[in-house]
């Protein structure tokens, strides 16, 4: 009997329409060389079988900017959220935001670092219990909008300095599912904004694009917060420091 063991799942979605991407359109490396992972409806990518170790799966599709994500196997099985962002020739057919994002460190260019961009998405989405405790794997999700968040998913619990990224499995009947415990409290009314993972290039620069302008929070690798920005519709050119 051949044994299969199912090392990661990770669902892909279009990161400026929210739709899933169907895994046909995709083409995948794993550590720098061609990678075919089994492909399932509804835009997830399943890996098997993966060595014991970190891996980087890159994913490339015409009109995206490439994106990875970093693997961890023989750890169970490691559920991820990819958003593949808007490039050149991605066919935009509204007005948009387009943000050009320079990261600087002690004065020069970032690179390779690791940021997350959330900005508030077509539901509104707030914590609705008294008091979501450290430690917690449950949370009480108000949600107000006509349509359904993404879930499974990642989010930004915008709370100040107090501010974490969750991935939220399920969410039924105001009832949410994380995937690990929160590492900090947050009171009632604290917002759940959808978020994404940007990596910056050699230059110390991130691209993204947003359907209309917003207040966007910008959040370090473990999702404390570094800066908000107010986007305007059209060009945006901002710098953070770290």
């Amino acid at each position: 009997m051949i044994s299969m063991h199912v090392s990661a799942v990770c669902r892909v979605r279009d990161g400026f329409t929210g739709r899933a991407m169907e895994p046909s359109g995709l083409v995948c490396t794993l550590d720098g060389a061609p990678f075919r992972p089994v492909g399932k409806p509804g835009g997830y990518l399943v890996l098997v079988n993966l060595p014991g170790g970190t891996h980087r799966l890159s994913l490339r599709c015409q009109g995206y900017q490439e994106e990875w994500v970093e693997i961890r196997s023989g750890r169970g099985t490691q559920e991820l959220d990819v958003t593949m962002k808007p490039g050149e020739g991605y066919p935009f057919r509204q007005e948009v935001t387009l943000l050009t994002l320079t990261i600087l460190e002690g004065g020069e260019p970032a690179a390779g670092r690791q940021l997350w961009l959330a900005a508030p998405g077509p539901t509104e989405m707030k914590i609705a219990q008294t008091r979501a405790e450290a430690g917690s794997t449950g949370l009480r999700i108000f949600c107000k909008g006509a349509a359904a968040p993404a879930v499974p998913g990642t989010y930004l619990i915008a709370d100040g300095a107090d501010s974490e990224i969750v991935f939220l499995r399920a969410l039924e009947e105001e009832m949410g599912e994380l995937l690990e415990p929160l590492r900090r409290g947050h009171g009632r009314s604290r917002s759940l904004l959808p978020a994404q993972r940007y990596h910056t290039g050699a230059d110390g620069i991130l691209r993204a694009a947003f359907p209309e302008p917003c207040t966007l929070e910008v959040c370090g690798g473990e999702g404390g917060l570094l800066a908000s920005l107010e986007l305007t519709q059209g060009e945006n050119r901002q710098t953070v420091q770290l």
